[in-house]
């Protein structure tokens, strides 16, 4: 049903969402993730990758290992040819309903972070925490960040990367390595070989080849991961199973929460959904988690509940688009112009979109024909007529 009413979609953002603020915090720091979130939604990758310290990245990733400096050093000059590339591919995966948006700064543990939410049209949402610092030179960067789908740290994901490709090239870590690193390097070639399975679209193999692995590496997060995405393409029992075994492992994980919501939503498994993203609201705090939680109820066909919800997301972040033109979409449908007219007036000064000429577009035809249209046409002519020209 959102798709159809997301046809009413007839203007462009004439200007960026307000950023958060965060109170007591260095300038610098406030400067940059405010600089950061206009640069990805414009389109500058450069904002965020140039600004990823990869000589902290690399020196966390590789603590503790001994593999010979002239592999260290060839790995450590790949990645930094390669780079992260991390805003480019948010940038690259944007599209019309995309935002990156900055929730808020804040401190832990003395250490400032920014807690970005990413939505995508084709991924949902995700959250990105960055760890900011500061260089030598007094330029804030970036010394390590945490997407909440994967629910680890990227040097974490990085050390991985790192003790596989060693073993790949013959040295053998093993002995260096303790517990649970130790097995992954035993078995890294499996991880592989699961991945490959999942992209094949094996999923019941992908089940099996988790069975078969060592208990401590059903404890590891990159092959639960896996057995969860694969299993959700499988019977309700297997789903349900690598849940329960994900949050034994993991209790109240970011990433479970954020991977199995769609795997709810396609079993109409509402309940279930909406604990998830109470829980995940818990953790991150945003007015976005209204809107989906309004996107479930009107899946569900509670449309009360539903306005509701939408109603609460744009009274907590006015700048929500993707809310208020869902509301618009719904008033439309049931011919509740009063209301239409209304959203019309808040997406325009809130969110800051210009709107097209409505009497063009098939989907506002009754509203159009409404007295209520011919009164709210006259009063927004008045009203941008007496606005203040912009330079």
């Amino acid at each position: 049903m959102l798709s159809l009413l997301l046809l009413v979609l007839a203007a462009q953002p004439a200007a960026a969402p307000a950023p958060a603020k965060a109170s007591a915090m260095d300038p610098a720091f406030v400067a940059y993730t405010t600089e950061l979130e206009q640069g990805i939604n414009a389109g500058d990758a450069s904002i965020l990758d140039s600004r990823i310290d990869m000589e902290r990245l690399l020196g966390r990733a590789t603590r503790d290992t001994s593999a010979p400096k002239e592999f260290h050093e060839g790995f450590a000059n790949g990645m930094r040819r390669s780079g992260m590339k991390l805003g480019q591919q948010l940038v690259s995966s944007r599209e019309d309903d995309s935002s990156f948006h900055l929730l808020r700064l804040r401190m832990d543990g003395g250490t400032p972070h920014a807690l970005y939410r990413v939505v995508s049209t084709q991924g949902g949402v995700n959250y990105l925490d960055l760890e900011l610092a500061t260089n030598a030179e007094g330029q804030v960067v970036i010394a390590d960040f945490y997407p909440y789908i994967t629910g680890e740290l990227f040097s974490e994901t990085m050390r991985r990367i790192y003790l596989q490709a060693a073993k790949e090239a013959g040295y053998d870590l093993v002995d260096k390595m303790m517990g649970k690193e130790q097995d992954f390097l035993k078995n890294a070639s499996k991880l592989t070989d699961m991945q490959k399975m999942v992209q094949e679209q094996k999923f019941a193999e992908v089940v099996k080849a988790f069975d078969a692995l060592p208990e401590s590496l059903r404890q590891n997060k990159p092959f639960l991961l896996l057995r969860l995405t694969a299993s959700s393409q499988l019977e309700e029992s297997e789903y349900q199973k690598s849940i329960q075994a994900f949050e034994q492992a993991f209790p109240n994980d970011p990433s479970l929460d954020l991977i199995s919501i769609d795997g709810h939503m396609m079993r109409k498994d509402y309940a279930t959904v909406m604990k998830m993203v109470d829980r995940l609201d818990q953790r991150v705090k945003d007015p976005y988690l209204q809107y989906l939680r309004g996107s479930v109820m009107l899946d569900k066909g509670d449309r009360k509940a539903a306005l509701a919800y939408f109603k609460t997301a744009v009274a907590q972040e006015p700048t929500l688009t993707l809310a208020h033109w869902v509301l618009i979409g719904l008033s439309l449908q049931d011919k509740q112009f009063k209301d239409t007219a209304r959203y019309l007036d808040a997406i325009e000064r809130d969110a800051h979109v210009e709107l097209s000429d409505l009497e063009e577009i098939e989907q506002y035809a009754g509203f159009v024909k409404s007295p209520e249209f011919k009164a709210w046409k006259k009063k927004r002519a008045a009203r941008m007529q007496a606005a203040p020209a912009v330079p």
